[in-house]
């Protein structure tokens, strides 16, 4: 009986356990409909009319070269080997090589060539050769004549492997320049000067001493290998590495040896990411010691050592890098350690219409003496090469769209540097008379600290297919502790450029460029400044396509014919027009 009773008591509790699973089953399902169901996309636009061809073996080598003697770049350069578009009027042609020719006023003529592989899915490979030369005179401010001739040849060349998830990229850079040291001095073989400092410090030398060979020839010769991984995921992991090596000589017997080495690694955890940025880069300079009166200093080495770490979060309207910038530099003539914030916010306002941006940053500039050297071809070569600081740069700005055919950027920068450098003519005291100076033509550096307020602006304008006209401007404000003015930097600079695809084979372009005034060191002088007058630079260029192979370009620069300097003694070209064919195979 006890078993029994046991038995039927766990079977009663089954049944009902069943009983009312069954009745929380029989739940009516059935779900009524309101409203039919509608269907719709958030904020939906249309991006474009036309398709857009996203090929990522197809390559077009942009190599960047300047001539020396042209004081503002406004060359028309037209488009020879340009990958295929689709949205765009005329239809585009590609060949594998090239060859342009041209002459222009100032007895000048130049050449290039290029050939490009580009329809191979491994590699791409992009080479050009040109050179340019001009002979023509040029009238200094004392009215003389003074023969003013330049040649840049250069050679340079393109490598890309392609493999399964990482590209091997391999470029070559060879420069060749000639010029002459024409501008106006008041230095003079008469006379005797004092010299201040360098291995004559403190003897009178004839003024013959202190003038170079007024020929000068720069030398360069850049290569540079780098491997990245071919990862577009955000949530993957990105990384890069390079190399290089860089010599450098000119006639003078100033040479130089760099090397580069660098790489870059971004590790996304969980919702942040880590980015790590390191580079270590070195150059060591000889000076020889047999031409004319030098600083204390015949051989030189610098080493920059930067690492820069840094957190980066991304929200869904902003992104925040959180970083900081370390930096060591070795130099013969002492060493620096440099520690700076690199913390960068933006936040979007208003979806594809407008975003601001705001942080703290800092950057160190290892200047050597190629850089310099290009930077002013009239340079000396015993200039002393220092390195710039900026320890703490305050950055903000806006941009955005203000409709599908306006697109605008504006912002305002403010920093502190140390040893920020200063272009000014050498200068001599001349013997016996106290309070006498002459000036030479060739360039030595100030350096000073201070601080530096930047505001610029761009504006983007595409008002139909083939019209495109773009605007920018600057103001600089300069704040030095020890230095007068802020030597050839100008206050204000603006430009206007626009490109044109009216005709239907026939593209052109126009622009106008304003450099503002600037200060000169002149030490002859009684307030020891001189003004250099604003540039205006009105350039047009055009290039008409008369067949599949065959096309015509033109350019007009200095439309004005405003005699202007960029560097004090050195008037640049009046009105510069050249022409040319172009043939494509």
């Amino acid at each position: 009986m006890k078993y029994f009773l046991t038995i039927l008591s766990i079977g009663i509790i089954s049944v009902l356990n069943i009983a009312n699973s069954l009745a929380q089953e029989s739940i009516n399902q059935d779900v009524k409909v309101v409203k039919a169901y509608t269907p719709t996309v958030s904020d939906a636009f249309k991006i474009s009319y036309m398709p857009m061809l996203d090929d990522s073996t197809s390559y077009n080598p942009r190599f960047n070269y300047r001539i020396l003697s042209t004081s503002v770049a406004t060359n028309y350069e037209p488009a020879l080997l340009a990958p295929a578009k689709i949205n765009t009027r005329r239809r585009e042609y590609l060949h594998k090589s090239y060859i342009k020719g041209g002459v222009g006023n100032y007895s000048t003529v130049l050449g290039e060539l290029g050939y490009n592989i580009l329809e191979n899915e491994k590699y791409v490979l992009g080479l050009n050769i040109g050179h340019v030369s001009s002979f023509g005179d040029i009238t200094l401010e004392d009215d003389e004549t003074a023969d003013a001739p330049y040649g840049d040849t250069w050679a340079m060349a393109d490598f890309k492997h392609f493999f399964d998830d990482k590209t091997l990229s391999v470029n070559i850079d060879f420069l060749h320049n000639t010029y002459r040291y024409y501008g106006f001095q008041t230095l003079s073989t008469d006379n005797a000067y004092w010299v201040p400092s360098g291995e004559e410090s403190g003897e009178i030398v004839p003024g013959s001493n202190l003038m170079l060979d007024n020929k000068q020839r720069l030398s360069g010769f850049k290569a540079g290998i780098s491997l990245a991984n071919n990862e577009t995921a955000e949530r993957k992991t990105k990384y890069s590495a390079n190399a290089g090596i860089d010599a450098y000589g000119n006639k003078t017997g100033v040479s130089q040896l760099g090397f580069l080495i660098g790489g870059k690694v971004y590790r996304p955890i969980n919702n942040m990411a880590l980015e790590l940025d390191g580079l270590i880069e070195t150059y060591k300079t000889s000076v020889p010691g047999n031409i004319g009166p030098m600083y204390d200093f015949n051989d030189r080495s610098q080493t920059l050592i930067k690492v820069n770490p840094s957190l980066n979060f991304n929200f869904d309207r902003a992104s925040l890098k959180v970083g900081m910038l370390i930096a060591g530099v070795i130099d013969t003539q002492g060493d620096e350690f440099y520690l700076t914030p690199d913390i960068l916010g933006e936040l979007t306002v208003a979806e594809g219409i407008a975003s601001i941006y705001g942080g703290v940053t800092g950057r160190v500039n290892l200047n050597d003496y190629r850089t310099m050297q290009y930077e002013n071809v009239f340079a000396s070569a015993d200039v002393n090469v220092k390195s710039s600081v900026y320890g703490l740069n305050m950055i903000a700005g806006i941009k955005g769209n203000f409709s599908s055919s306006t697109s605008f950027a504006a912002g305002v920068e403010y920093g502190f540097f140390n040893n920020e450098h200063f272009w000014v003519n050498k200068g001599y005291q001349v013997s016996p008379k106290i309070g006498d100076y002459h000036y030479s033509n060739l360039f030595d550096v100030a350096y000073d600290d201070g601080s530096l307020l930047k505001v610029k602006g761009e504006l983007l304008f595409k008002p139909k297919t083939g019209v495109e006209i773009e605007l920018n401007g600057a103001y600089y404000g300069w704040n030095l502790d020890d230095l007068k003015e802020a030597w050839h930097m100008p206050e204000v600079e603006f430009g206007v450029e626009a490109n044109f695809n009216i005709l239907k084979n026939l593209f052109t372009s126009a622009g106008v460029k304003y450099l503002g005034e600037r200060s000169a060191l002149d030490v002859s002088s009684q307030d020891q400044v001189k003004q250099l007058k604003g540039i205006v630079d009105v350039n047009f260029g055009g290039e008409y396509y008369f067949s599949k192979q065959w096309s015509f370009w033109a350019s007009i620069n200095n439309l004005a014919a405003s005699k202007y300097y960029k560097w004090n003694g050195y008037p640049m070209q009046g009105l510069n027009v050249k022409a040319g064919v172009v043939y494509s195979f």
